[in-house]
């Protein structure tokens, strides 16, 4: 992905995704399911953002090699929100989180399978 973002650049960006939403979700208070099921939804839409970037950037690759790196970078971006995920389902089951875990699931799996399409 020379043309857009090397994958540690976008590792980076998803663990800076991952502090923010950290420090965001510490300040809120237990009570308020509402704003959990903003957060869980920004943090998704970041996701997303990070997946577009890489399906744009692995086009201008010829490489199979480096487009299946892409791709492996993105699935361990997707494993590391959606235990962010999981875990603020946990401690607020009611408060939605669990829809944006499993689309976060569901957008890990296609990424695994781009991966392993490049393999």
């Amino acid at each position: 992905m020379k043309e857009c973002f090397t994958t540690a650049e976008l590792q980076q960006l998803g663990d800076s995704s991952i502090v923010d939403f950290d420090k965001r979700i510490a300040s809120i208070p237990d009570d308020l399911c509402g704003q959990f099921h903003q957060e869980a939804r920004q943090l998704e839409t970041e996701l997303l953002t990070f997946y577009k970037i890489v399906a744009i950037g692995t086009k201008k690759v010829e490489d199979l090699t480096a487009i299946a790196t892409a791709w492996k970078a993105m699935v361990e971006i997707c494993d590391k929100f959606a235990n962010r995920l999981r875990d603020l389902t946990e401690k607020h089951p009611f408060c939605g989180a669990q829809y944006y875990y499993d689309r976060v699931l569901d957008l890990r799996n296609k990424c695994n399978r781009l991966q392993l399409m490049h393999s």
